[in-house]
């Protein structure tokens, strides 16, 4: 009895060892993981006349299937992109990737209109992912020296437009111009544009803004969002995602989050106007947090 105890406590230590083996080294590969990514995401905010703009993204998993990336476009314009895999942890991260490639590899400084770039990734992402996986993507070109902003929507999180006009405020959505890429092989994307005004804010966000919910299990939805932002209006675009960040953790109250979660803030401003004095000397530290 003693002998056949000490057998099966040798055989559990070994796959104790094991498990701990196996388990450190998934932890290993999840911090290499997230160490890619986070240089996926931009580490930099850069400056942009005309232009004051600012993000933030956190993991639910240590990884993010949330994908955001700014592109300088010669001319002097400025290309955004935000978008959302299908899925959370690692394999989303991966298709995350991959989404970072496609629109890279296909060029947001191209002279290519949006719809044809949508179209591209879209055949790309249908090629190099497996079945049933799909992304949602926002891409958008703005002309500062116009204020003119040509955008396209592949199913995503609809972003906004807060403009006010004397003492009322109001919002324009910026609705889907066609499917998610990577579900349908022959999906067609239609390009919109839209004429900005100076103060103007553009709002664009992954869908686990607003899906984040409180210990009884409410969402704070896309009016909270709307509210805290509407709230906020006063500030630069780095303060306005801070508050924002800040009013979505208190209605959270503690309770874990299921999906990552990616706010970006733009705000159409005076190319003579600089950045406030009392935020300017946060800016670098809080691009680097957000990343």
């Amino acid at each position: 009895m003693t002998s056949y105890t000490t057998q099966i406590g040798y055989k559990n230590s070994g796959l104790h060892m094991v498990g701990t083996s196996e388990r450190q080294r998934f932890s290993w590969e999840l911090d290499v993981a997230r160490q890619v990514q986070a240089r996926l995401f931009p580490s930099e905010q850069p400056m942009y006349p005309g232009l004051d703009f600012c993000s933030s993204w956190r993991a639910a998993y240590g990884v993010s299937g949330d994908y955001l990336d700014y592109f300088e476009i010669p001319g002097g314009s400025f290309g955004f992109a935000i978008g959302d895999v299908a899925g959370k942890g690692v394999s989303a991260a991966l298709l995350m990737s991959s989404l970072h490639s496609a629109v890279r590899m296909l060029g947001m400084s191209s002279q290519s209109s949006l719809s044809e770039l949508a179209a591209a990734i879209n055949r790309h992402f249908l090629r190099v992912t497996p079945e049933n996986c799909f992304a949602s993507l926002f891409l958008a070109r703005y002309d500062p020296s116009r204020r003119r902003l040509r955008f396209l929507n592949a199913g995503h999180e609809p972003p906004f437009v807060l403009r006010q006009t004397g003492s009322k405020l109001s919002t324009i959505d910026l609705f889907p111009g066609g499917p998610v890429v990577g579900m349908f092989k022959d999906a067609v994307y239609e390009e919109e544009s839209l004429q900005l005004m100076t103060g103007d804010l553009l709002a664009a966000y992954t869908d686990g803004v607003p899906d984040v919910r409180n210990p009884l299990g409410k969402e704070w939805g896309r009016q909270g969002l709307l509210a805290s932002i509407t709230a906020h209006n006063d500030l630069s675009a780095q303060g306005i995602v801070r508050r924002a960040m800040a009013d979505m953790d208190a209605f959270a109250g503690g309770e874990p989050q299921l999906d990552d979660t990616t706010l970006w803030v733009g705000r159409v401003a005076d190319p003579e106007k600089s950045m406030p004095v009392e935020e300017a000397g946060e800016r670098e530290e809080f691009a680097a947090f957000a990343a």
